[in-house]
């Protein structure tokens, strides 16, 4: 279940809205496991996933599949046990789940201000790429994520954790629905951000603005094989 009572004011939620199907499932895991749980959140940063996984690509944190909402803590895996909610099988390509992820998260874990992190496949602004859910054969495209960034009226930063998506099209999608938009307009590496790079320079300085955080994400992404 949720939790009982949301959680002290923080000053920055991280929202990592995490799409696992096809090959990227092994990095569900490995993201969670490895780069978000290796910081954690603490009293000024509060991080948040919500990840959607399907059967058949890995077997890690005990090979479940459907959606699981986790608060990260240090040290924690991305097992179902360590979940605050279960969503069942839900469509990552479908706006009203993005609404309900970003509302939730608003809700249960308050902040001055709020970066969302979409992670998936991508291809920039071409439809029927970005934020795949293999289970409904549906994308979240990108006149879709404006929609749903407009009914929960914005977030400060938006990282994109895809390939090619750092691009004029893409950039007009997000205006006014976004301050500052970290991204690559080349082909990205399979882990994408480096996430505990940002979180250790969040958590360093957490009155960052939008902009700062952008910088710091842009700075901490691999770039592809």
């Amino acid at each position: 279940a949720a939790t009982a009572q949301p959680a002290p004011q923080a000053k920055w939620t991280v929202l990592v809205y995490m799409c696992g199907y096809y090959d990227l499932e092994k990095c569900v895991s490995h993201d969670i496991d490895k780069e978000l749980a290796a910081v954690g959140s603490n009293a000024d940063v509060q991080v948040v996933a919500l990840a959607d996984r399907g059967p058949g690509y890995s077997k890690a944190d005990g090979d479940w599949t459907g959606t699981l909402l986790f608060n990260v803590a240090a040290g924690m895996k991305a097992t179902p046990d360590q979940a605050v909610a279960d969503w069942g099988e839900r469509d990552m390509g479908s706006p009203q789940t993005l609404i309900d992820f970003v509302t939730w998260a608003r809700t249960e874990y308050p902040a001055d201000r709020y970066a969302l992190f979409l992670w998936d496949h991508g291809w920039g602004w071409w439809p029927g790429n970005t934020m795949a859910d293999e289970t409904s054969n549906d994308y979240l495209d990108m006149d879709e994520l404006r929609d749903a960034l407009e009914v929960v009226g914005g977030v400060n930063m938006v990282g994109m954790d895809t390939c090619l998506a750092q691009m004029i099209e893409v950039q007009a999608e997000f205006r006014g629905f976004a301050k500052a938009i970290a991204g690559s307009e080349d082909a990205i590496g399979y882990t994408g951000f480096a996430y505990d790079r940002v979180l250790r320079g969040l958590q360093a300085d957490p009155a960052m603005g939008a902009a700062e955080l952008a910088k710091l994400a842009a700075r901490n992404m691999r770039p592809g094989r």
